[in-house]
């Protein structure tokens, strides 16, 4: 298995269990580590046979923009189902 690294994808969202948290969005950095085979994108050099990690990332994004967690254990558990 071949891996895909994501490193600082910078999203803003609303996350924390204190009230000020909920009112202000902060700024997480997510590093994602993929596992995908790459053999059949490296053998026919197409992009529709590789893993698209620009809709990963705003998949992701829009995830976060319209949903809000207390905890990052949360949000990381839930970003994981996600992909």
């Amino acid at each position: 298995m071949d891996k895909i690294i994501l490193t600082e994808l910078k999203i803003e969202t609303v996350i924390g269990i204190w009230e000020w948290e909920k009112r202000n969005p902060q700024t997480i950095l997510i590093d994602l580590e993929m596992q995908t085979d790459i053999k059949k994108a490296s053998e026919t050099d197409s992009i529709d046979d590789a893993l698209d990690y620009k809709a990963i990332t705003k998949r992701i994004k829009d995830f976060m923009a319209n949903n809000q967690f207390e905890l990052i254990e949360t949000l990381a558990e839930r970003i994981a189902q996600l992909i």
